[in-house]
């Protein structure tokens, strides 16, 4: 235990030469830095006093000094220029006119002392002599796949700082699955070098979890981080209504839901060919809209309805380029299968949609507990007959609801008729959200025949009709 007892009096001076340094710059934040610093100081001793020399023991170190050093780098580049970060300066504030000095064992001690008694569990793993077996090895698996997870995450919130306002949500890539991705790869990252650890003592590995767990989701990680989020970023309420805080366990298992949903059932598609070639041929609708910001045709977008003995099956397609001076400044494509009963009701979404350089996959499918949506929402809606913006369906103008097909979100919605000239044979209709607002046009007949999007800058996106016809189709002819 002579190790254990030299790194700790190591990190300890460390820690009081950080707070001499917290002193001068008023910024208590540096502590952050050297969170990771510690654990690598304790692995290098340990490692160094206990004389190991095996390829797994090396590995084990080389994957400490990894993770630690890519942390404090990241955390520092961060900080850089910055001033000392609100979470502590609340704890500042708190703490009065002392805090300066009594930060030295509130923050700085306490901190390397727990990064140390996380790390001991690396002392069995060193001084413990034999042969290393195969779970070993995957437990290792375990912690890399930890550090990946960390890395990936924070290089999405790098990304995505970079290029969105301080108060805009990032609830894409990893941060979809959990509020804090980095945080639970940290986790993964010790829960693999604990579980190697535990191949030599049981009790201690345990601790240091259970510790590490404590911080991570209740002391100076998720706890503290979102204590005043939402006063700085107004859409974190409706990221948290639908995301888990630390573990991706509610968007994993609707993700396994929706995927279990929709597998082909071989034996009900062959009853379903037997069934469709007994019945009658049904309808197809098609509608082929020219595409146009303001004056300028930017693309197309087109619809194909199949009308079957059990509803409806809906593709789409839409592709959009506005250029100017030759050079493209926006691209838009989208498409989709949708699938209805005979209410109009969907029963399974399945899209793709690309925005710029951004995309969006989107799976959805009706459960016995709703409309389960997987990405990038991942949430299960609370309703047995959910519809997107299927301006085609009889039943749409009725809607208080509305599933946008892209991200799966359910948005509220004001739908209205519109007053037009006494000689118009046509009927205008205003969709209004609290995001965008638009009208349909439908013919005397109630076929939908345009829209007009408000966009921003004043500037309108206009759907005109090119071509629009109704044929009689095998609906499963066309669909396999």
């Amino acid at each position: 235990m002579s190790q254990g007892l030299l790194a700790l009096g190591v990190v300890w001076g460390l820690a009081t030469l950080v707070w001499l340094w917290s002193l001068r710059h008023r910024d208590v934040s540096v502590a952050d830095i050297f969170w990771p610093l510690y654990h690598v100081i304790v692995a290098v001793i340990l490692y160094i006093e206990s004389g190991a020399n095996s390829l797994f023991a090396a590995a084990i170190l080389g994957l400490i000094c990894i993770w630690g050093l890519r942390l404090a780098l990241h955390i520092g580049r961060r900080q850089n220029g910055k001033s000392e970060d609100h979470r502590y300066t609340s704890v500042r504030n708190a703490n009065g006119h002392k805090f300066p000095y009594t930060s030295l064992y509130l923050i700085f001690l306490p901190q390397a002392l727990m990064a140390w008694g996380i790390s001991l569990v690396l002392l069995p793993i060193f001084t413990e002599l034999g042969a290393v077996n195969w779970t070993q090895w995957l437990f290792l698996g375990v912690a890399l796949l930890g550090l990946l997870f960390e890395v990936v995450a924070d290089l999405q919130l790098t990304r995505f700082r970079a290029d969105m306002p301080p108060s805009a949500v990032l609830n894409s890539g990893l941060w979809k699955l959990s509020r804090h991705p980095n945080y639970f790869g940290e986790w993964l990252f010790w829960l693999g070098i604990c579980l190697v650890s535990m191949h030599y003592s049981i009790w201690w590995p345990i601790l240091a979890m259970a510790l590490l767990t404590f911080l991570l989701t209740r002391m100076t990680g998720v706890k503290r981080m979102e204590s005043d989020i939402e006063e700085r970023r107004p859409g974190y309420a409706e990221y948290v209504a639908h995301t888990s805080s630390f573990f991706p366990w509610r968007q994993l298992l609707i993700a396994g839901l929706v995927t279990f949903s929709m597998m082909p059932d071989v034996q009900a598609a062959a009853a379903g060919r037997d069934q469709a070639q007994a019945s009658d041929h049904g309808t197809t609708q098609t509608w082929l809209f020219r595409a146009f910001i303001d004056k300028k045709e930017v693309g197309y977008h087109s619809f194909k309805a199949y009308h079957h003995k059990s509803g409806v099956r809906l593709e789409g397609e839409a592709k959009f380029a506005y250029k100017v001076l030759g050079f493209t400044v926006f691209s838009y494509k989208h498409a989709v299968i949708e699938e209805y009963d005979n209410d109009f009701c969907l029963q399974k979404i399945t899209s793709n949609t690309q925005i710029k350089d951004k995309s969006l996959a989107l799976k959805g499918i009706l459960t016995p507990q709703g409309f389960a949506v997987d990405a990038p929402t991942n949430e299960v809606h609370d309703t047995q007959c959910v519809m997107p913006f299927a301006y085609w369906a009889p039943t749409f103008i009725a809607q208080s609801e509305l599933l946008n097909g892209q991200t799966g979100e359910l948005m509220q919605v004001s739908i209205y008729p519109e007053n037009q000239p006494d000689n118009s044979a046509e009927t205008n209709y205003r969709i209004v959200t609290n995001e965008m607002s638009l009208a349909i046009r439908y013919d005397s007949a109630g076929k939908w025949v345009g829209l007009i999007s408000d966009l921003p800058a004043k500037r309108k996106l206009i759907y005109k009709l090119d071509t629009y016809k109704t044929e009689g189709q095998d609906f499963l002819a066309v669909s396999k």
